[in-house]
């Protein structure tokens, strides 16, 4: 699956770099010349040392999930993705993803592939972005209806605010990172988070 790749590729990572974002979910060209999502965590600090050894062991893929929300802001719909992986069987590592499908064509473009692509690979990296280990599952027709309709709805979200001239998405994801610190604060040591009315697709 990962072929000779053994760092995130390029662009994601400078994409993570420039937003700080601990994981992302992209469109990348992996087996072929087609374009696929891929979901992509770096684990860096002593809060994942932990969750680095087991993902380095694992000779086999771990369970993972995942939940879909969708948030109808003022200014923008954001698709909320968040990732599971069960390092720990009661502690999962957790990433969520915001994505404003109206905003560009990799928002949009990475909804889009997850609607219709047959699998999802996943990559760990360390705090230097190396690979320490990957995994993909089955998307099933299930799975990517759930995407569909997440971009669905988002898109048609979108339309009607276009129509007042009101569509913002910075705006709308400056609300969803401000709700994000305050919840951070009064959570501080549990990397677990949460979030209301998701979808699961395991």
């Amino acid at each position: 699956m990962t072929g000779l790749m053994k760092r995130i590729p390029d662009g994601v990572r400078e994409s993570m770099t420039t937003t700080g974002a601990a994981t992302t979910c992209a469109p990348v060209k992996l087996d072929s010349d087609s374009w696929e999502a891929a979901v992509f965590f770096q684990l860096a600090g002593p809060e994942c040392k932990e969750d680095r050894r087991v993902l380095r062991m694992a000779e086999d893929p771990l369970p993972v999930g995942i939940e879909t929300d969708l948030v109808n802001h003022d200014s923008a719909a954001v698709a909320v993705l968040r990732f599971e992986v069960y390092t720990s069987a009661n502690d999962p590592l957790v990433g969520e993803v915001l994505i404003t499908p109206g905003e560009g064509k990799s928002h949009f473009e990475t909804l889009r592939l997850l609607s219709t692509q047959q699998r999802l690979c996943w990559f760990f990296a360390d705090e230097t972005f190396w690979l320490i280990h990957a995994q993909q599952i089955t998307l099933r027709e299930e799975h990517r209806a759930e995407f569909d309709d997440l971009l669905r709805d988002a898109t048609k979200h979108d339309a009607l605010i276009r129509c007042t001239g009101r569509y913002d998405a910075q705006a709308a994801l400056t609300n969803m990172t401000v709700r994000y610190g305050l919840r951070n604060e009064q959570t501080v040591g549990d990397r677990r988070t949460s979030s209301s009315q998701h979808k699961t697709i395991n």
